[in-house]
Order: C-alpha cells, then structure tokens, then sequence
C-alpha cells in the first residue's frame, strides 16, 4: 500500500496557470479527471470558484493543497463536490448504481451557501435542491468505500461533509471554521465508517448520526452500524445519536437503530443528544413528520469524555439536565473514564444526571402571540427505556463518583394546567432505567 506522500506521485497536477482566473474551474477540473482519474490542484494565490459541483466517479481521487481556496458562486447553491450517481431515499430504500472508491482531501471549501440550483445535470441533486433539503458542502450519497481527509470547511450553510447510505467510509482530519450546519453528518442506511480527528466550530453538532430525520433534512433513511467516532475537539458543540423508523409516503416502513458504535476521545461538547425528535415544522404539516416509536440505540460505548464547562440555557426552554441525554430506547450503553470539571451537584440542582433518560417539552412560539401557531418541539408523551447501562471511572470536579442517583436518573414530565399561561405544555411521557452497574475508576488522574 501507498504512503499518502507516494500517492501524490499519481496525480495529475493542474497547471496554475490553467486555473487562475479560469471563468469554469468546475469543468476544467471535471475534464482533469475524466482524462486522468487522479488530480492535484496546487497552491493558489486566489480562490478557485466553482459553478457547479464537482463530481466524483467511481475511483477517482481529487487532492488539493492545503492553503488552496474553493468557493461556491453566488447563486449557484451549496453542494461543492459529490459522487457521481446520487441515489434519492427520500421515498424508498436507494436503489441504482453505487459509486466506491472516492477520495478527497485537503483544501479550504467556503462559502456555499443555501442560495440556488446549481448548473448540474444529475437530476437527483437539482430534487433535492429544489425540495429544499438541506445537502452538503462535500456530498456522498449512496456510495461505498469514500474517504474525505485533510481540509478545512469554512462558513457553508450546508452541513459540511454528508454521508447517505455510504458504507466504508473514512473522514478524518476535518476542521470546521465558523461552519454555520453540521460538521459531519451521516444518515442511514450506513455502516462500517470511521470518522476521526475532526475540530473547530459548528452551527449545531459537530458529529451526527442520524438513522432516522426529518423528511426536509433527510435524503435517505435507515440503519447506521459499526461506525467509530474518534477525537472530536470542539468549543461548547454538541453530538447527536436519531433513531426512530420511517415511515414513507406509500405506507411502507423502515427502522431506523443506530448499534454497534464507538465514541471516544471526546472534547468541548456539553450535550450528547440520544433522542427521537419531531420535526418543529409540523405545527403547519397536514401529515407530521414523526418516528411512531421511540427508536432504538444498542451497543454504543463513549470512552474519554472531557467536558470543561455546561451551559445555563438550552434550545428553547429546555437547559440540558445531563452530559447525556437519553430520549430513545437505549440498550447497552456504555460509559467509561469521563471527567466533567465541575462537580455533579450543577446537574442533581436541575433535576438531572450525567445521563438524562426521559422526553422534554418546549414552546416554539415563532414570534406569536396566538397559542394556536405556536409548536412543540421535543415528544412530551414519550416513554423510553435505558437499560444494561454501565459506568466506570467517571469523575466530577476530580473526584471518582460511583453514586447511581448522580451518574443516571429517569424523569417523568407532567401536564402545564397553566398552559398557555406558562409554558411548555408538558406531558405524560417519562423514562424507565434498568439493569446499572457502577465500577470505580482504574487508576488516579
């Protein structure tokens, strides 16, 4: 196998003189991979701008240096690079030829933004555009064997790199700088993928598995297993686990579990989001966009967490009452050498825990005075279970904890009788915890 510096022997590099002020960057490089399969863009004075996305066949490999800017055009939406044959989910399972063996890496991807179609010929990607969904800065959709590493992704209003039903895949050495969406998403149904080292400043969750989504933030739906998550630097970010089961328009359905992942090495985050989520958009949907169960998480391990500091608010009306908040079926969910700087008495003052388990409640009022436009945004009603959960080594303010009643605890909401007075509305829904074990911590910090 190639070291990653004799890779570079292979490449095509393209003359800079080509590029600098070249009126079509995305065809000139198109035609370079299409004669070449492999290319190098080099270093650039000046951003190379893109009309249109840049598509990726089976093989091919893109590499960019490092200090090299890319930037989407005005007007011409927010997907920069993808794979060849996008496969559309939204309303079945993807069929259709897979694209494999992808790479791309290096470069600074700025500026897409959510602002129009792009001139692109795959039918697929002008649905999704003209849907409204969001996409990605960097887009595999339906692929297999894919590898993005070694750039930077700068104030793109998509989610900067998205993963649909991809299996074998790679991100790593990923930096987000001043990303207004996710930093890297994944939707089911995907497997076997590794996404490591990645930094920086997102919008909203820094790392996303979402088997299950909203059918405006989705385009394909289903399982996600056997993904590793490693070293995640970030400053007051979040993480997300969504499961449910989808149900498409015909009728049929799809679950949607997220098993069998691994999360360590993590830094800066205050809120790990294990919950089912209603989209906050179905106060004006004739048909709402739910998952009827609760979803399942099975087999998920976080390993070295570190979080420095919490937050006082949360979204809407909702402070996050635990570093984990469990509002899914959870089955064997593990949790091992955490340390949280400040002692757990912040959380038990909330009500909370470490790990959160149960539904939420918060008003969305939309800047209405009327009760009647407001929405609910979280599934008050739920009731869900964690169960065969264990803790070892965990730490508040440096001190081991093994208290149960401070690591994990079940909430029950009730019903607002003030509504709309005050608000939220409340529920009926609550959690149920089972099967706990608690071990000491191994060694002394």
């Amino acid at each position: 196998m190639r070291t990653q510096e004799e890779e570079q022997d292979v490449f095509h590099v393209i003359p800079e003189t080509d590029l600098a002020g070249c009126p079509d960057a995305a065809a000139l490089i198109a035609e370079a991979l299409a004669a070449h399969g492999a290319v190098r863009i080099p270093r650039l004075t000046d951003p190379v701008c893109l009309e249109r996305p840049i598509a990726l066949a089976s093989g091919m490999r893109l590499s960019v240096h490092s200090q090299t800017v890319l930037r989407m055009k005005p007007g011409r939406g927010g997907c920069m690079v993808r794979n060849e044959h996008l496969l559309d989910g939204c309303v079945g399972p993807m069929t259709g030829e897979r694209d494999h063996d992808i790479l791309i890496e290096g470069g600074i991807w700025e500026d897409a933004r959510r602002d129009g179609v792009p001139d692109d010929d795959d039918l697929t990607l002008r649905h999704f555009q003209d849907d409204g969904l969001l996409l990605g800065a960097i887009f595999f959709c339906g692929a297999d064997r894919v590898s993005v590493r070694d750039l930077t992704v700068r104030r793109c209003e998509e989610y900067a790199v998205l993963l649909a039903g991809c299996s074998d895949f790679n991100v790593s050495g990923i930096t987000f700088d001043d990303q207004k969406k996710d930093g890297v998403h994944v939707n089911g149904p995907s497997e076997r993928g590794f996404i490591e080292n990645v930094r920086g400043l997102c919008g909203d969750d820094i790392v996303a598995l979402n088997a299950w989504d909203w059918d405006t933030s989705a385009v394909s739906f289903g399982p996600i297993r056997d993904v590793e998550v490693r070293g995640v630097a970030c400053e007051r970010g979040e993480l997300r686990l969504l499961p449910g089961r989808k149900t498409y328009p015909d009728g049929t359905q799809a679950d949607c579990p997220i098993e069998r992942c691994l999360f360590s090495g993590i830094d800066g985050v205050y809120a790990i989001k294990m919950y089912q989520q209603p989209n906050c958009f179905n106060f004006r949907r004739v048909v709402p966009d739910r998952s009827d169960i609760p979803g399942l998480i099975s087999d998920v391990s976080f390993e070295g967490v570190r979080l420095a500091g919490t937050v006082e608010s949360g979204f809407g009306e909702v402070c996050p009452q635990g570093l984990f908040e469990v509002g899914a079926d959870c089955r064997g969910l593990h949790i091992r050498d955490v340390a949280v700087s400040f002692p757990a008495s912040v959380y038990a003052g909330r009500g909370g825990a470490l790990v959160s388990v149960g539904p939420k409640s918060s008003t969305w009022k939309r800047g209405c005075e009327d009760p009647a436009e407001w929405s609910e945004l979280f599934e008050p009603d739920l009731v869900c279970t964690a169960d065969d959960v264990t803790f070892e080594n965990i730490r508040f303010a440096g001190a081991v904890c093994t208290d149960e009643e401070l690591l994990i605890k079940a909430r029950r909401l009730t019903i607002n009788e003030d509504y709309p007075v005050t608000t939220p509305r409340g529920g009926t829904g609550y959690g149920v915890v089972q099967n706990v074990r608690v071990a000491g911590a191994e060694s002394e910090a």
